[in-house]
């Protein structure tokens, strides 16, 4: 994947389309890099995984570096690969926590091959927020409140509004 970079967002609410002014930015910004020739090396492979996404930065030649940038599955608010200036991108929203404790929320984007590819990274982050909050839930890290549970085992369950990938 081509990295394009993170942009600080404001709100709590992550609505469709919340990501979209954002990478909008983050494709001008690498548009004018590029134009100016001042763009850093981008090439990038994106590991989704149970508990933590990494993006591990690739050398000139195409091999992984030691450098890897890790994010928390816990952490990430939103992610979509829903976007009306570029479909092939994949966007999430990180909620990133600074040394004072307080918190800020980025949207970080990434340029895939084809809309397929920015897809099935956003299905394969589906999947690492279900067994992340599954593993969380069964060993006491994340408690019901009240009578129901919105994140019931089985994810079938008639109030769920989640459209079914098939």
């Amino acid at each position: 994947v081509t990295y394009l970079g993170k942009m600080t967002i404001s709100g709590t609410q992550f609505l469709s389309g919340c990501t979209e002014s954002a990478v909008v930015s983050l494709v001008e910004r690498r548009a004018l890099a590029q134009k100016q020739g001042t763009n850093p090396s981008s090439n990038f492979l994106l590991e989704i995984r149970p508990f933590q996404v990494r993006l591990h930065h690739l050398d000139e030649s195409g091999e992984v570096s030691l450098t890897v940038d890790a994010y928390q599955v816990a952490r990430i608010a939103y992610c979509t690969a829903d976007h009306s200036v570029r479909p092939n991108i994949f966007a999430w929203i990180y909620r990133e926590i600074n040394d004072d404790l307080s918190f800020q929320m980025d949207c970080h984007a990434v340029e895939c091959e084809s809309k397929l590819e920015a897809k099935k990274l956003a299905h394969s982050m589906m999947e690492a927020f279900r067994k992340t909050f599954q593993s969380m839930s069964s060993d006491g890290r994340i408690h019901k409140s009240g009578s129901t549970d919105d994140f019931a085992e089985d994810s079938s369950t008639p109030d769920d509004s989640t459209p079914d990938d098939g």
